[in-house]
């Protein structure tokens, strides 16, 4: 229980690009969406066991000025409907450190606390929803998506379906942590988290 006496919930954070839709850099509108396969399936299959689903995404691009936040409010909704409704939450951090984007008038050019590999989307998604982090699941195609959660007890869980997984591997063991798993795609993750 939390301290308001809700229950936690089991959960899955699942990264975005090359984990639920095709990496392929900034996708600035909804027609550049391109699920990937087998995943609407596995996320039926883990919403089916009562895993609270919720996305979590670096989305540079604002700060970059890119694409502004309604068009990522645009690309999500088409995604919500792509993925049958399931996804609780789309979480996502518009910021980007570098010092070229500071003087952008997106505002959104600084350090945060919620750029992945920082843990601030998961202390978002906690706040909102309370997890129970031994039971949840941390899944991306990304270092980066898997070292946001070094300080919890989730499991981790890269999938090979987007960047190149080998380096990926490199830079977690490189970090001290590694992934408790890797697995070719969503659906392989499902599979393995169902038992």
């Amino acid at each position: 229980m939390t301290g308001t006496g809700r229950p936690l919930r089991k959960a899955v954070l699942l990264d975005r690009d090359g984990t639920l839709n095709r990496e392929q850099g900034f996708v600035t509108g909804p027609e550049q969406l391109s699920i990937l396969p087998r995943v609407p399936e596995a996320l039926q299959r883990l919403a089916a066991a009562d895993f609270l689903l919720v996305v979590t995404t670096n989305q540079s691009g604002i700060a970059q000025g890119l694409y502004e936040q309604r068009d990522l409010a645009r690309v999500h909704e088409a995604m919500h409907l792509a993925l049958g409704s399931l996804p609780r939450a789309y979480l996502h951090c518009p910021h980007h450190p570098d010092p070229e984007y500071q003087a952008n008038v997106t505002g959104f050019g600084r350090t945060c606390r919620c750029r992945k590999p920082a843990a601030g989307l998961l202390h978002q998604a906690d706040k909102l929803f309370g997890i129970d982090w031994p039971a949840s699941y941390l899944i991306g195609d990304s270092a980066r998506d898997l070292l946001m959660g070094r300080d919890l007890p989730a499991t981790r869980i890269l999938v090979k379906s987007g960047k190149p997984w080998p380096e990926q591997v490199e830079s977690l063991t490189t970090e001290g942590c590694p992934p408790h798993h890797v697995v070719g795609d969503l659906m392989d993750a499902a599979e393995l988290i169902l038992g």
